[in-house]
C-alpha cells in the first residue's frame, strides 16, 4: 500500500485518499443507477426517461450552475469529470434519485406526503455526509437551507410528475392531511 500510495503521489500528484474522494460521486451515481434498476421494471424506465431527464439532468444543471457558478453558494472539490466547477457524477446520481422518486410516486400517489418526506431527508442526509467528507463546501449555505430547498425541489417535481404523465391523485387535494394522518392512527 505504501508504494502504491508513493507511486500515485509521484506520478499523478495525487494522495490516495484523494482518489477514493474523487470516486464518491462515481460510487453515488452507481448505488443510485442500482437501486433504479433493481427496483423500477423496465416498461416504466421508458415511461419515466422524460420526466427523470428534465426532473433529475436538467433542474439538477441549472440549480447547480445558478448555486456555484452564479451565487457562489457552494463548492465541490475536483472529481473525475468537472463540467463548469460541478461533478459529473453528482449530477447523475439525482438523476438516478429522479426516477426513483418518479415511479414510487407514480405507484404509490395517494402516499404522496410520506414519499415527499422520505426524499426530502433523503436529500439533506446526502447533503451533510458529502459536507462531512468535504465533497461539497458550504460557502454561504447550510444544511438548514438544503432541507429547505428540497422541500420545495420535491414539491416541483411532484408537479411535473403530474402535468407530465397526468398522474392526477398527485398534488393538493381537499383530505391529503388526514388521509395521510389516517395512516397513523391506523398502525
Amino acid at each position: 500500500m505504501y508504494i502504491f500510495r508513493l507511486v500515485v503521489k509521484e506520478y499523478y500528484q495525487l494522495d490516495i485518499g484523494v482518489i477514493v474522494l474523487s470516486l464518491f460521486w462515481f460510487s453515488q451515481a452507481l448505488a443510485y443507477f442500482s437501486i433504479v434498476l433493481f427496483i423500477i421494471p423496465f416498461k416504466y424506465l421508458k415511461i419515466l426517461f422524460p420526466y427523470a431527464f428534465i426532473g433529475g439532468f436538467i433542474y439538477t444543471w441549472i440549480v447547480q450552475y445558478i448555486a456555484v457558478d452564479i451565487l457562489r453558494y457552494w463548492a465541490f472539490p475536483n472529481d473525475i469529470i468537472m463540467i463548469y466547477g460541478i461533478p459529473l457524477f453528482f449530477v447523475l446520481s439525482w438523476f438516478a434519485v429522479t426516477y426513483l422518486y418518479g415511479y414510487i410516486l407514480y405507484k404509490y400517489p395517494k402516499d404522496q406526503l410520506w414519499i415527499i418526506i422520505f426524499f426530502v431527508i433523503w436529500a439533506t442526509l446526502n447533503n451533510y455526509v458529502a459536507i462531512s467528507l468535504n465533497q461539497i463546501f458550504f460557502l454561504s449555505w447550510t444544511v438548514v437551507q438544503t432541507f429547505m430547498f428540497a422541500i420545495f425541489s420535491h414539491v416541483l417535481l411532484l408537479y411535473l410528475l403530474k402535468i407530465m404523465l397526468k398522474v392526477d391523485e398527485l398534488g393538493t387535494k381537499e383530505n391529503i392531511l388526514s388521509f395521510s394522518l389516517s395512516l397513523l392512527k391506523n398502525k
